[in-house]
């Protein structure tokens, strides 16, 4: 009997999942090994595919590792000896610098289809939204002051954010905050959502709009920044 195909969740958080990977591969651990990071790359996407029953030795052997077509993984090992390694690598990352991440990839043992992990927060961030800064002429600063008022209105209905007021006394644990620049007729937002404490990113995106007014552009803008950090952040 095969393997399942690709689960619900893993097709509706396969956002999520690809920038894991992309953290991965960015990562001192797997930025010096090529092997490795092809390994990553294939399977995740066979498997975000629905195809994770294919992911057998011989198509890794071929695929990833170059091995031609008389590859016979009862005689070569490769497959096995890398996968052993990814595990390692994973596991080394996951405990260290991944242990925050908002997802988890592992392999099971003697096994080669990725299997994810969604770490769900059991509350709502605690956000404070700082003004957006304006990166160029004064239309810029009219845009940043009437984006954030828009940005706050549709995070405000968000059930993975609580918002705060920039100077409460709550506890808050991130700061949304980003810039504003005209591009031509486009206007560009680059929002960022910093932890508290150390500043480390915990989100990040880049929006653009091409209006016809600037008010139409800060709904839009505003629309997707706050529907992007929402899904990042849901509970």
């Amino acid at each position: 009997m095969g393997q399942p195909q690709c689960s619900p969740e893993t097709i509706e958080n396969g956002g999520l999942i690809r920038a894991e990977l992309d953290r991965l591969s960015a990562h001192p651990l797997f930025v010096r090994s090529a092997r490795v990071r092809r390994f990553l790359e294939f399977t995740i996407a066979y498997a975000l595919n629905g195809r994770g029953a294919e992911l057998k030795e011989y198509l890794l052997g071929v695929e990833v590792f170059d091995r031609t077509d008389a590859h016979d993984p009862r005689l070569d090992p490769i497959v096995r000896v890398e996968a052993r390694r990814v595990r390692a690598k994973l596991r080394s990352y996951y405990q260290a610098a991944g242990s925050e991440d908002p997802v988890v990839i592992d392999y099971p043992p003697g096994g080669y289809i990725p299997r994810f992990r969604l770490r769900r927060a059991a509350s709502p961030a605690l956000v404070a939204v700082l003004p957006f800064a304006p990166q160029c002429e004064r239309w810029c600063a009219r845009f940043a002051e009437g984006f954030t008022r828009e940005l706050i209105a549709e995070l405000s209905r968000s059930p993975s954010i609580r918002l705060f007021a920039a100077g409460c006394d709550e506890t808050v644990e991130a700061l949304l905050t980003g810039t504003v620049r005209r591009a031509g007729s486009c206007v560009q937002v680059t929002a960022q959502l910093l932890r508290t404490g150390n500043s480390r990113s915990i989100w990040s995106e880049r929006f653009e709009s091409n209006p016809d007014d600037s008010v139409t552009a800060q709904k839009q803008i505003a629309f997707a920044a706050a529907h992007s950090l929402s899904r990042h952040l849901r509970p």
